[in-house]
């Protein structure tokens, strides 16, 4: 286990040398959503790795061996941590940002911001800020605040999931959400439910979105709209079939195929 101290704040961080005999320039920095870890990008850190990449995954301040300080989470904080670890492990370039739910209002917000870093972006079933999310995760608070995450775990694992997710992928769900802080996790409601819309207009780098077709999470017109908004000049998207809002777990060769496949032409 490897924690560093960033902003105050210790995070626990993996990084994934390429495992290729020719390795590519690029770190796939990956940042995961609401109520999960880095976990839950571990089923495609092997294919990326083997096929020339380094990988870098983290877990948000309050999620995992993350553990919540009680100084509370923004979209720029969470921001801040992860310029703060690039940094720390001095890589100035070259990154890939690979944000699901919650981490894709960063990954935009980071590469609409920082774009110096950044080479490509993927973002896997973003949420786009608006008065509804922030509804629904300001009520998502007073029941985590009374009742704690078990209410959460005995719901969201099928509720959040398509046709095709097996009772494999509801257990993983349900254990991500039972080991989280339910402090941190509020704080990272509470994150969501105030975020500003990233200025998508300035995100350059070629990008690819992964949308479930069953994702009620992140419904497809709001991925589309995104998808729509950024600036880059090389985009493009593609549909899951059956695939709700755990894309990673619920379809993990077809995610980590397609990554793959997208980085070959960065």
């Amino acid at each position: 286990m490897t924690l560093i101290t960033i902003n105050s704040k210790s995070l626990h961080y993996t990084l994934y040398p390429a495992s290729s005999s020719s390795p590519s320039s690029l770190t796939l920095l990956f940042l995961h959503g609401l109520g999960s870890t880095s976990s839950f990008y571990a089923p495609i850190i092997p294919l990326l790795s083997s096929v020339g990449h380094a990988c870098l995954t983290v877990d948000t301040h309050g999620s995992g061996l993350s553990a919540y300080t009680g100084a509370g989470n923004s979209i720029t904080s969470i921001a801040a941590d992860v310029l703060g670890l690039l940094d720390a492990l001095t890589i100035t370039a070259n990154v890939v940002l690979v944000g699901h739910s919650m981490g894709g209002i960063v990954a935009s917000h980071l590469a609409a911001t920082a774009p110096a870093l950044i080479r490509a972006v993927v973002l896997i079933g973003p949420v786009n800020p608006n008065p509804g999310a922030a509804e629904v995760f300001s009520k998502r608070i007073i029941v985590v605040e009374r009742d704690g995450m078990a209410p959460l775990a005995a719901t969201i694992p099928t509720a959040a999931t398509g046709s095709r997710a097996t009772p494999l992928v509801h257990a993983f769900i349900r254990a991500l959400l039972l080991g989280s802080d339910p402090a941190g996790y509020v704080s990272l409601c509470r994150a969501i439910a105030e975020a500003a819309v990233p200025a998508y207009a300035d995100v350059r780098a070629p990008l690819l979105v992964l949308a479930g077709e069953e994702d009620k999470s992140a419904p497809l017109e709001g991925v589309e709209a995104i998808m729509k908004g950024c600036g880059s000049a090389k985009k493009e998207m593609m549909v899951l079939r059956g695939v709700g809002h755990w894309h990673v777990l619920e379809a993990w060769e077809e995610v980590g195929e397609t990554i793959a496949g997208f980085l070959r032409e960065v």
